[in-house]
């Protein structure tokens, strides 16, 4: 008998030890929210492995991705020596008590390790998980990486920020935020009801959203496509070099300081209006095309290009401050040649819309 009051009472004293020791690695950060210190762990990466992360569907939160020369220090302070991948990170729970809490938090687990494709970050949680709809379960981590790495991301509810250089960043789908810069080679996102922010971006890139806005800024793609579409939301794009090809519906289309290349270039919107400015232009094609609002083009006044736009009934054209050849005239259609007539620009407005196109004198 003795023995076994002993040993209940051992038994006892131990999980009061271990729940005291799972509370005192668990602080509450804000109403309702409660958090781990910060964690980290690391791996070699030597050859610059591509960087898989996977996250479970139960999980969110926010990842954000920096660079690190070799041996050197992140844009954010953290060191990456000798190659390595360093997260560090915090594993949180949003739920209206410490108890739950904390055994939320002890049900997710991060990891990294090598794979046979490069660097594998997972995050793990039960599916279904415990958290019901008013508590979560998240993680926010820092991820430093070595410069010039390929980056390829499932983690469908975690807002996302990069900064490379990267050589390459894929996130295939998701329902988080991204701000991602500097990426050389090449760029695909997919989100919904999301705002999207890239800048310094080369190579081929392909990126939507829906119901906000995307931002692109300072592209480069001279011997690729760019392609950016989204719906319910604007798209505004300043400084782009390469082969456009932009698809709205139901909001703004704004393109400033555009080089196009290629024959292909497309500018499609449904019921929005498009607002175009072509910085240069030799050879090209670009192909404009709008259903229910104006659409209104800005040229070097010295542009060598025919000019082919076309309105539905009640809509007007206009051209001004360029010098023009007629070469067709109705009332609803204008082909115009300036200059040689080495480009094209076609513009059409298939409902309720005008058309303006406009000379800009290139010292302006």
């Amino acid at each position: 008998m003795k023995i076994a009051i002993s040993f209940i009472l051992i038994s006892f004293f131990s999980f009061h030890i271990f729940e005291t020791a799972q509370a005192q690695d668990i602080f509450k950060k804000d109403n309702n929210l409660y958090s781990t210190r910060e964690l980290t762990i690391s791996i070699p990466n030597i050859d610059h492995s591509k960087l898989i992360v996977k996250s479970a569907m139960t999980l969110s939160g926010q990842l954000s991705i920096t660079t690190s020369p070799e041996g050197g220090v992140s844009s954010k302070g953290g060191a990456s020596p000798d190659n390595r991948v360093v997260v560090n990170y915090y594993k949180q729970a949003k739920t209206d008590s410490e108890s739950k809490a904390i055994d939320f938090i002890d049900l997710i687990d991060v990891s990294l390790e090598k794979v046979p494709e490069g660097i594998q970050l997972e995050l793990r949680a039960p599916n279904p998980a415990p958290w019901e709809k008013m508590d979560l379960g998240l993680v926010n981590a820092d991820i430093i990486i070595p410069e010039f790495c390929k980056v390829s991301i499932e983690a469908p509810y975690f807002d996302i920020t990069a900064v490379g250089p990267l050589e390459t960043m894929v996130v295939p789908s998701s329902f988080g935020r991204f701000d991602i810069q500097y990426v050389t080679k090449g760029l695909s996102l997919a989100t919904l009801n999301r705002r999207v922010t890239i800048k310094n971006i080369s190579g081929s890139i392909d990126v939507s959203t829906t119901n906000s806005t995307l931002i692109a800024l300072d592209i480069n793609c001279p011997d690729d496509r760019a392609i950016f579409r989204n719906d319910g939301g604007d798209i505004k794009i300043d400084g782009v070099t390469g082969q456009l090809n932009v698809k709205n519906n139901y909001g703004r289309i704004e393109i400033k300081n555009f080089e196009p290349r290629g024959q292909e270039n497309y500018i499609r919107d449904f019921n929005g209006p498009i607002d175009i400015s072509i910085l240069a232009m030799t050879d090209q094609q670009l192909l404009i095309s709008n259903r229910f609002e104006d659409v209104d083009i800005t040229v070097p006044d010295n542009i060598s290009a025919i000019l082919a736009l076309a309105v539905d009934e009640g809509g007007k054209i206009e051209v001004s401050n360029l010098l023009f050849k007629p070469n067709l005239v109705r009332k609803n259609r204008l082909n115009l040649v300036v200059g040689e007539g080495k480009g094209l620009i076609n513009g059409s407005i298939s409902g309720r819309g005008n058309i303006f196109v406009r000379g800009i004198d290139k010292g302006e």
